[in-house]
């Protein structure tokens, strides 16, 4: 497990308040984890706090599906 997917996960579980195990790069954001807007632009902040260097785009968050998403736009970035 990459410590990029462990930031997403916790990220996911101190906004969304979900089971850290019911989380992986399959979980759709908005199908399964009922992500807002909100939540979401809570969660890239939470992101850029933890990993230093990262800048999530507004924008790009629309794009962002599953949490393979946001983990490989993460990745991509760092």
């Amino acid at each position: 497990m990459s410590d990029v997917f462990e930031a997403v996960r916790d990220a996911l579980v101190t906004v969304m308040e979900v089971e850290p195990g019911t989380v992986t790069r399959e979980t759709r954001l908005v199908e399964d984890l009922r992500c807002d807007s909100i939540a979401l632009v809570e969660i890239a902040e939470i992101l850029e706090e933890c990993l230093p260097g990262l800048r999530i785009d507004d924008p790009d968050l629309d794009d962002m599906r599953t949490v393979g998403d946001a983990v490989d736009y993460a990745e991509a970035r760092l």
